[in-house]
């Protein structure tokens, strides 16, 4: 289903002008060299913007021939082996077959330009032929420091030297015009690549298409082209059907054939691919993942998702939350689509595929929805101006680790699964989710309940793996709770804030919540009997010196304690210890009362601040 889906993509989006021709593909091309007609290297070579990503993404020819067994070169845009007959790195030895294979690139490369020109005759075309030789002054091998290794040197057109870096890309421009866009050259190009299509035909064996059904057509061997830009596969591209084990060879079946495809699904699936893959409104990446999704008849209704993913701020949450779920002006009706996604990263050059959802557009955006109001939870701050918003899929999945380079793609995947299907995430996501909380507690305090993205998805996971006799976290404090765990968190925030008052908010070094918070939120029992004197003492110095406010904590505290049982000397009595889910209610209670509290203090302020304006 899913190459039949791409399949389906690639005719839609070609025939509304989406893809260009397969004949071309995208590629980003670091260096010009600029000719004059006679063949002569005009100052040097042009270095294209964004050197980082290796140069202009440009529409180049594409090759259909395999490269596997080397010696084959793309026409007008390559690398160093096959324009210059260099190798990338001359400091390291070659193999014999490694020399013979750049030597077959270079005439490959230099042989398609010469049957270009005999055909065309195009002066575009002579002129680059005249510059085989003189483009070789342009580079050398050296070093721009003498703390530096050896590398290739490149005269610019600035006067100065540049570093090559491996797999930088080299393309011709004669008379100021990119020879790559010349209309005239392009339609010599698709003709020789259909030609190169038809010649691959006739060594083909013959079967039927797993992709589209149909009987009696030819079998492309190896699945070209690579599909480009997945993270964790190779530079070079990466290929979603391939086989070099005898392990996988069914029936002795080589290459691909095991995975009969034919040419014309061949070409669909891996440009839709490619196209998915650079278009922002139909892929994200998280971390070493990628999630390519489209829907069935439209773009809009796929740019719809492509916002709730990417962007979804509080104005565009609202928004969608607040819209009925058919027919409206803003999200449509296409409640007769199907949507599509697949969850995708690499392994050297291949692709593993993690996840493929086939889903009715109108199911996915209803379960989107019911994502968006599980996730509501009081903010302790404005997050109006963050870059990237705290409910975007990036900034729920990385709430889970210490740092983004730890994502796990499986994390990714059931966040992505449990927001398009309606799942319920597995429990074990709690378990991230709380040692980012207790570590960071121990480490910043407070200030790390600013993350909402990990409250957020915390109150996800708690509310959708609970038992009937579990209660419901609501968005923000409920003191009609009346679960132990919920309100231990509770207790802990305001013995905190207590002990801040009672230290005139001078306290220096970590207080009881940093000191305290692990335990108790894993062995109540441990830590809250000490919690409990210590706080007796932080009321007697408050009310010493505030006693409206002490009177105020000892209101706070006699509310929540009513939920617990006395354990005989009028001290609550607290469980030994915490499951998962009743340590992810412990957090949830601990950040709803901090929340309340601040909100509370903010309207008092706003009060006082009427009060003097008056």
């Amino acid at each position: 289903m899913l190459l039949r889906a791409l399949c389906e993509f690639y005719s839609r989006a070609k025939s509304n002008g989406l893809i260009e021709d397969p004949a071309f593909n995208k590629k980003f091309v670091r260096w010009v060299i600029p000719l004059d007609l006679e063949g002569n290297v005009l100052g040097g070579l042009i270095e294209n913007p964004e050197p980082k990503k290796g140069g202009s993404l440009l529409s180049v020819p594409r090759t259909s021939r395999p490269k596997v067994g080397g010696g084959v070169a793309e026409f007008l845009c390559d690398g160093i082996e096959a324009v210059f007959g260099l190798p990338q790195d001359p400091s390291k030895k070659e193999s014999k077959n490694q020399q013979e294979n750049r030597q077959k690139k270079t005439e490959d490369f230099w042989e398609q330009i010469e049957n270009c020109y005999e055909e065309t005759k195009s002066p575009l075309i002579d002129a680059i032929l005249k510059s085989r030789e003189k483009i070789k002054d342009f580079l050398r091998w050296g070093k721009l420091d003498e703390k530096e290794k050896e590398t290739w040197l490149i005269k610019t057109s600035d006067g100065t030297e540049a570093k090559f870096k491996n797999g930088d890309i080299f393309t011709f421009q004669v008379n100021g015009s990119l020879v790559v866009n010349k209309e005239e050259l392009r339609a010599y190009w698709r003709k020789q690549y259909e030609k190169e299509i038809a010649e691959s035909k006739k060594d083909a064996e013959v079967g039927v298409c797993l992709a589209t059904g149909q009987e009696n057509v030819a079998i492309q061997a190896s699945h070209l082209p690579k599909i480009q830009g997945v993270p964790g596969a190779t530079s070079t591209g990466a290929t979603l059907v391939s086989f070099d084990k005898d392990a996988f060879r069914s029936y002795g079946f080589e290459q691909s054939y095991n995975a009969p495809v034919s040419f014309e699904a061949v070409e669909a699936y891996t440009n839709a691919m490619n196209y998915l893959l650079q278009d922002r409104k139909h892929h994200l990446r998280i971390g070493n993942t990628a999630i390519l999704f489209w829907a069935e008849k439209s773009e809009e209704a796929s740019d719809i998702f492509s916002e709730l993913f990417e962007s979804p701020n509080e104005e565009v949450i609202r928004r969608f939350l607040s819209q009925p779920l058919r027919g409206t002006s803003d999200y449509g009706d296409f409640e007769d689509e199907q949507f599509y996604s697949v969850t995708i990263n690499g392994n050297a050059g291949r692709i593993i595929v993690r996840d493929w959802i086939q889903i009715p557009v109108s199911s996915a955006r209803q379960n989107f929805r019911k994502w968006f109001e599980d996730l509501q939870i009081i903010p302790l701050k404005s997050h109006a101006e963050d870059r990237i918003p705290p409910l975007s899929l990036f900034r729920l999945a990385v709430s889970t680790v210490r740092d983004a380079r730890d994502l796990l793609s499986e994390t990714v995947t059931d966040l992505y699964s449990c927001a398009i299907r309606g799942k319920t995430p597995s429990i074990s996501l709690a378990i991230k989710l709380l040692n980012r909380i207790k570590t960071e507690i121990a480490s910043s305090g407070l200030n790390s309940l600013y993350n909402l993205s990990r409250f957020a998805l915390l109150k996800l996971v708690i509310n959708r793996n609970k038992k009937e006799n579990e209660p419901m976290i609501e968005y923000q404090l409920n003191e009609q709770i009346t679960d132990v765990a919920y309100n231990c968190g509770r207790l802990l925030a305001v013995f905190g804030k207590l002990q801040e008052a009672a230290h005139e908010y001078k306290l220096k070094g970590p207080g009881i919540v940093e000191r305290y918070y692990g335990i108790a939120s894993t062995a109540p029992n441990s830590a809250f009997p000490i919690l409990w004197r210590l706080h007796q003492h932080h009321l007697s110095k408050l009310s010493r010196e505030k006693p409206t406010w002490a009177k105020a904590y000892e209101r706070k505290i006699a509310d929540i304690v009513k939920n617990f049982k006395s354990d005989g000397t009028g001290a609550p009595e607290f469980p030994v210890r915490f499951d998962l889910k009743a340590q992810g209610r412990f957090a949830l209670g601990f950040y709803q009362q901090i929340a309340y509290e601040y909100e509370a203090r903010k309207k008092q302020n706003i009060q006082e601040g009427d009060k003097e304006d008056e």
